[in-house]
């Protein structure tokens, strides 16, 4: 459950970002049930994670600089993947390995 309430904050973090409804680091915090540090750690996260978020001093909330969004759903039906075609271009499947910053990377030792 934990990776859902995550998620959920994530999506909610996302949609008041988009509105430039955050307000100041402490006010987004509130509106999160957060402390200033855990959202702080939140916003730096989502950072890592390519959203180009970005605080205007002027207006006092957080915004992103791209034009651009989450993606809505984890799942995906079929015709949504890579083909088989698509994935051969990355390389073999077999050295394929789970990287926290690019999904797939070429597996160590291989």
């Amino acid at each position: 459950m934990a990776l859902l309430k995550h998620i959920n904050r994530l999506k909610y973090v996302d949609f008041m970002i988009k509105r430039k409804a955050t307000g100041d680091l402490k006010s987004f915090a509130d509106k999160n049930g957060l402390c200033k540090r855990a959202m702080a750690s939140v916003l730096y996260e989502m950072k890592e994670l390519g959203f180009p978020i970005k605080f205007d001093r002027a207006r006092g909330t957080y915004y992103y600089d791209e034009d651009g969004g989450m993606v809505k759903q984890l799942f995906v039906t079929s015709d949504q993947v890579l083909s088989r075609e698509q994935v051969a271009l990355i390389g073999n499947v077999e050295t394929a390995c789970f990287s926290e910053v690019n999904v797939f990377q070429l597996c160590p030792g291989i």
